[in-house]
């Protein structure tokens, strides 16, 4: 991504919350299975972890509440 590294990060932690989102509630998009959002949220995770900790999300965040 070709983008200041303050514009960069801004974005990315913007795709990781929309992917995470998509994960624990499909009906955000529709078009997108939940298996899919998640392997795009832990792709990104994985890539970016100090973007992830900012943000206060870990692995696990995608999948909402366990009970």
């Amino acid at each position: 991504m070709r983008a200041r590294k303050l514009v960069r990060d801004h974005l990315i932690a913007q795709k990781m919350l929309h992917w995470c989102a998509v994960a624990k509630c499909p009906l955000i998009d529709s078009r997108c299975p939940t298996w899919r959002a998640r392997k795009n949220f832990w792709h990104l995770w994985r890539r970016y972890p100090e973007i992830a900790a900012r943000l206060g999300l870990n692995e696990m965040s995608c999948f909402g509440q366990l009970r």
